[in-house]
Parts: structure tokens; sequence; C-alpha cells
């Protein structure tokens, strides 16, 4: 995978998007750490977000949360937004139709093949409240310039979407991390 040049500024290298990769990787280990916590102490967003996630609720001593929610910033200073096709309904259940997805917020899923610069991303989706309470999942159907462009309601929670993309981090100059939160599943 590359950026290519097509992109705004010189494409990436190993050098400049150390902190991007360094970044993914503590959210994928403390993400499968959950089990067994430790004390991360930092204090950027992504490492208090970290520190979150890994810290056990009062009860049970079990974690609170299971993902931290990221968005990626390109060479423009621009969202990264992905996309991808589905052909599930709200409730899990397969349609006789397709229907496309974006979003600008991930869930890291892990490094592929062994690699130190391709790394697997889930999209998730916004989940709304309504006047009556009910929670309902939002699609992003007008694309922006910033990530707020695509969220223009209050979000309660993201939703997994099961759609998951490989994305080359070095396409990357900047990362955000969402406080942690534990998605709801298909």
């Amino acid at each position: 995978m590359s950026c290519g040049t097509g992109q705004c500024g010189p494409s990436r290298g190993g050098s400049g998007s150390g902190c991007v990769r360094d970044t993914l990787r503590k959210i994928i280990e403390a993400q499968n750490k959950i089990v067994s916590p430790a004390a991360v102490n930092c204090p950027t967003s992504c490492e208090n977000a970290i520190d979150e996630l890994l810290s056990p609720s009062s009860r049970n001593n079990r974690p609170r949360y299971t993902t931290i929610p990221v968005t990626l910033i390109n060479g423009c200073g621009k969202p990264f937004i992905g996309s991808g096709i589905v052909n599930r309904a709200p409730n899990g259940e397969r349609r006789d139709y397709f229907d496309c997805v974006e979003s600008p917020v991930f869930k890291v899923r892990g490094f592929t093949n062994r690699s130190e610069t391709c790394v697997s991303l889930e999209l998730l989706i916004p989940v709304h409240h309504h006047r009556d309470g009910d929670q309902q999942e939002h699609q992003v159907t007008d694309c922006g310039t910033t990530t707020c462009d695509f969220f223009k309601h209050p979000i309660h929670n993201f939703k997994s979407t099961g759609i998951c993309i490989n994305v080359d981090v070095n396409c990357f100059c900047g990362i955000t991390c969402l406080d942690p939160i534990t998605p709801i599943p298909l």
C-alpha cells in the first residue's frame, strides 16, 4: 500500500509517521490487555484514553470499555474518511441490497501480517438518542471537510459495522483519540 504522490504534501516516509504508528500500536496493546489492566500515565489525549481503557471499573475489577475510537489526519490536515459496503440491516440480519457506509471514526483492529505499517481499522458509526429515548444508528450521508461536519447531532455511542479496511500508517500525519467506549455490536 502506498499513499502515492497525488495527495497533499509529500508522501510520508517511515521516520515521519512513527508517532501515528506508535500510538496505534499502544491502542492495540491496551485493547488486548483489558483482561489484566496496567497503568499508563501521559498527558496526551491518546495516552489518557489508554489509561482510562486499562483502568478497571469499581465493580468486579473488570474493564469498563473495550475500544479507543480514533480519527486520523492526512497530510493536508483533513480527516481520513473510511468507506465500505455492507448488506446488513441495523439488527445484524442480511439484506437483499448493499449500503455504503462512511465514517472518520475507527476501532483499531491490529497490524496486518506482522507489518509495521499496515493496520486494520473497523469503521464505527454514531448512535444518537431521539426524543422518544430510543437509540438509532445514524448513517453518515454528507461528506464534509472536518470530522465535525459528519456528525451534526450529539452522539451517544458508536456501533460496530463489521467493515474493516487496511491502511498504510505512513499516509497519516496525525491521530486523535476519543474517550474509551464499548461499541454496540452488530
